[in-house]
């Protein structure tokens, strides 16, 4: 999508995505994250949660993949770069949880030297509806001429 195919209040909402036991160890492994919260399943009965959580940056890494991955293509030709984001993991996600995003564009500003910046909002759930984390980005797009 160009920045004049984002629409200020027009909503989509992904497809959905289970994160599984392999995807926390891989993610663990690949950044360094080795927190007993999302790999010793004895030390993580006696927590807060009772069992093992995801990781909040995977919860985000799939969140704003699935955005990536939108039927509209939001991410495609006009895509230039994420300038920034900012989240809050408000519930844990657990091992067999099924993310979804609805991903609300918030606002656009004004294009300088062929370029705009658009901010979604994004409300990530689980399969039974549950809000687990908030997300704002905001990325630079490419105007169509």
């Amino acid at each position: 999508m160009f920045y004049e195919d984002f629409t200020t209040g027009s909503k989509q909402t992904t497809f959905g995505r289970t994160i599984t036991e392999t995807d926390i160890v891989i993610f663990a492994g690949i950044t360094g994250a080795n927190n007993p919260l999302f790999l010793d399943e004895e030390f993580s009965k006696k927590s807060t949660f009772g069992r093992r959580i995801a990781p909040g940056l995977l919860t985000l890494s799939i969140a704003t993949g699935l955005t990536y991955q939108l039927p509209s293509g939001p991410f495609g030709e006009g895509f230039i770069a994420l300038a920034g984001m900012t989240f809050k993991a408000l519930k844990p996600v657990f091992v067999g949880d099924t993310l979804s995003v609805e991903v609300l564009v918030k606002e656009k500003n004004p294009p300088v030297e062929g370029r705009g910046r658009v901010v979604l909002a994004m409300k990530v759930s689980i399969q039974n509806q549950q809000e687990v984390m908030t997300i704002e980005g905001t990325f630079i797009v490419k105007q169509r001429h």
